[in-house]
């Protein structure tokens, strides 16, 4: 990784609420562990929250960001890591989020949202590696001020009053939207 560090030094974005991690979730294939190790239950999409940036909102900033091309677990291909933010509409591979048709808008932060979708195909040859392509991460090197999120976005209303009280007793102001379509059930 960039700046001499490993991936897990830093917090990852994907480009997309829509990916084959979530599909997983939303499948109930993963284990909610508690820190002492024991399984608690599934994880499940009521629970998930999405914290919404943009990668433009890092320019001129001091924090060390970077992005790969492919997942990060790829090995074939291999992903690419940049981290110079001028490239990063040549480096992404930006194809295999705008094809039609489209889910996901969040039109009160102007997303108009993504293909629905992401799996991989024999043909054509360029969806062969759809699924990775829709992985390439986002990172940021340490922690994310919280005056980098643009929303949190969530499924259900009652997750968006549990937050709202969080906020109420908090220093910040960060919208909350209920976005269904940004998940799967």
């Amino acid at each position: 990784m960039p700046y001499g560090r490993v991936v897990n030094d830093f917090v990852p974005f994907y480009f997309s609420p829509i990916t084959p991690f979530t599909y997983t979730i939303y499948m109930g294939n993963v284990p909610l562990i508690s820190p002492a190790g024991v399984e608690l239950r599934k994880a499940c999409e009521d629970d998930r929250i999405f914290l919404v940036s943009s990668p433009q909102s890092f320019i001129g900033s001091s924090l060390l960001t970077c992005f790969s091309d492919y997942a990060l677990n790829s090995k074939a291909p291999m992903p690419t890591i940049e981290s110079d933010l001028t490239k990063l509409e040549d480096h992404v591979h930006w194809d295999v989020f705008d094809e039609a048709p489209m889910i996901s808008a969040i039109p009160d932060i102007g997303y108009a949202g993504v293909c629905k979708w992401y799996h991989n195909m024999a043909t054509p040859p360029e969806r062969m590696t759809r699924s990775a392509k829709r992985m390439a991460e986002f990172l940021v090197y340490g922690a994310v001020p919280l005056d980098k999120i643009m929303c949190i976005v969530v499924k259900t209303d009652a997750m968006r009053a549990t937050l709202e009280g969080m906020m109420a007793v908090s220093t910040w102001n960060i919208p909350i939207l209920t976005q269904r379509g940004c998940f799967y059930g």
